[in-house]
């Protein structure tokens, strides 16, 4: 859920600031929070022949990392560094631009002198650095949490890097540290927004919505004005299942928020969640006439054609996409669709390229295992398709969905035998679900296509009595069954349980041509 939840934008987070930041600068820290990315930008700006200045180029270079514009950012950080060749912060922002393109030396290069300037005891410094891991492509967040318990230890007042320590716990998936520093930050100060919206998000991802719509409330009776907690209410209420309130919450975030290309791609975002692709598209197309390469609406583009039935048009978008897209913003959905377009455009063998990139970025995604193997199997891959099952065992335990697709996968190869074994432990694991008793008996039926030797015979038997209880949802399987129990009594002279199976398939469903030829023949027979 998580995955889907962030599927098509990450979610932008604050600026930080330690408690040593002036008043003045706060301001425009809020405005970031608020997602008025304009308004913090001019307020920064402002604030650069101040005695703040270096804070304010770092903070100013900061907002244009979060709007995606690193150039930009790193103009500014090195004008910080202009104003003063000393300047810590500033080595920490042109870190955070080397960490964003990749450079992972260069960054801690970036760092390392960062940390020699300020004598590894400004708890600002410290903090920020571990943001930049947190907010990196970085997955090892061992780093981040060493500077930010030094800079919690210089300065355990600061609401801001609780909660972005708590961040490096949340990205290692540990929710119970995570939530233990998102709460510290309220201890110190439970008038902080973000706090609450973070605490209100861990309880999202663990689907406890009741606990998170009550931290999100009190984001909101903290700060009114908070845009942000009114964006996850409303995605919490869509996947709780509360489309009314989640869209109308939603529409809250929309205008308090600041009228900028990042909100509209966080709106238009949200639209695709709730599959209204046409408006997710014509949304997307009004940013792109002013802003044609921005990221998330390229995106977003391509997909909504997808979605549209728009194959074509949207494996020219997709294209489109990655010739502009910087390679470390791209993303395993970004495979994955492109794979599905190709797909639907013909080019199977460059379908399956993109979707084993997609499964090399995230291999503990269940659904691409599934997806991979069917695209083999359908290229008549079949020990490739099945040797994809193999890869994702290697990952988690087997599932008898699992079993299902593999036996699926030998039924279409032609393995009859092979697939019969593998729906065995289905029915070895759960006896009961008639299904699998289903699978098991067409398999038999495929080993003996004359049903000279009934294998089928007793499989269709064990699926009769386990479905006749619901014959309703079970109509088709029991007519196929009936069919061949008729067919096989028929073959053995045994006329009177030939005409009940054949006359039961009837009566579940008249038009069977099958039935009625068979019955009528037997007819003839009995005449006679």
């Amino acid at each position: 859920m998580t995955n889907k939840w962030k599927y098509i934008l990450l979610m932008a987070t604050a600026i930080p600031t330690a408690g040593a930041v002036a008043q003045s600068v706060d301001q425009g820290r809020m405005a970031v929070d608020l997602e008025k990315y304009q308004q913090a930008k001019s307020y920064y700006k402002s604030q650069l022949s101040g005695k703040e200045a270096d804070k304010a180029y770092f903070a100013l270079g900061d907002v244009y990392i979060r709007t995606d514009k690193t150039d930009s950012a790193r103009y500014y950080f090195n004008q910080g560094l202009a104003n003063n060749a000393k300047s810590a912060i500033n080595m920490v922002g042109l870190g955070k631009v080397e960490l964003e393109k990749g450079n992972k030396a260069a960054a801690e290069s970036q760092f390392d002198k960062a940390l020699k300037q300020s004598k590894s005891k400004d708890p600002y410094v410290l903090s920020m650095i571990g943001e930049a891991y947190v907010e990196s492509n970085e997955t090892d967040m061992t780093k981040a949490i060493e500077y930010l318990n030094q800079a919690i230890q210089r300065d355990n007042k600061n609401p801001v890097t609780f909660v972005i320590l708590g961040d490096a716990y949340l990205k290692q998936n540990d929710g119970g540290k995570a939530l233990t520093n998102y709460d510290q930050a309220i201890l110190v100060n439970d008038k902080y927004p973000k706090a609450h919206l973070r605490v209100g998000q861990v309880y999202t991802r663990s689907r406890n919505y009741e606990a998170a719509e009550e931290a999100f409330n009190k984001a909101i009776a903290a700060d009114p004005n908070y845009a942000p907690a009114y964006h996850d209410l409303g995605e919490m209420y869509y996947f709780a299942g509360k489309f009314d309130q989640a869209v109308s919450t939603f529409k809250k975030f929309v205008d308090m928020a600041e009228n900028t290309s990042e909100t509209r791609a966080k709106y238009a975002s949200f639209l695709f969640l709730t599959k209204d692709y046409q408006k997710t598209l014509t949304e997307v197309q009004e940013v792109l006439k002013k802003e044609p390469e921005h990221t998330v609406m390229n995106r977003l583009q391509a997909y909504s054609l997808y979605e549209l039935g728009q194959h074509e048009q949207a494996l020219k978008a997709m294209e489109n996409f990655f010739a502009k897209v910087d390679k470390n913003k791209v993303r395993a959905g970004d495979y994955e669709y492109y794979s599905k377009m190709l797909a639907k455009n013909n080019q199977r063998p460059k379908a399956i390229e993109n979707l084993e990139k997609a499964l090399a970025m995230e291999p503990n995604k269940a659904e691409f295992y599934t997806e991979l193997a069917n695209m083999y199997a359908s290229t008549e891959q079949y020990d490739k398709a099945v040797n994809v099952y193999e890869r994702k065992f290697q990952k988690s335990d087997p599932e008898n969905i699992d079993y299902y697709y593999i036996g699926n996968i030998y039924m279409m190869s032609g393995d009859f035998q092979k697939a019969d074994e593998t729906y065995t432990k289905i029915t070895d694991a759960n006896p009961t679900y008639a299904y699998a008793h289903l699978w098991r008996a067409r398999a038999k039926a495929s080993l003996d296509p004359e049903t000279t030797e009934g294998l089928a015979k007793p499989h269709y038997d064990e699926f009769m009595k386990l479905a006749q209880a619901d014959q309703e949802k079970y109509k088709k399987e029991l007519v196929e069954s009936n069919v061949y129990l008729g067919y096989y009594y028929y073959l053995k002279a045994d006329r009177e349980n030939a005409a009940k199976h054949y006359q039961a398939a009837k009566d579940l469903d008249p038009t069977n041509a099958q039935a009625e030829a068979a019955l009528a023949e037997l007819s003839k027979t009995s005449k006679k």
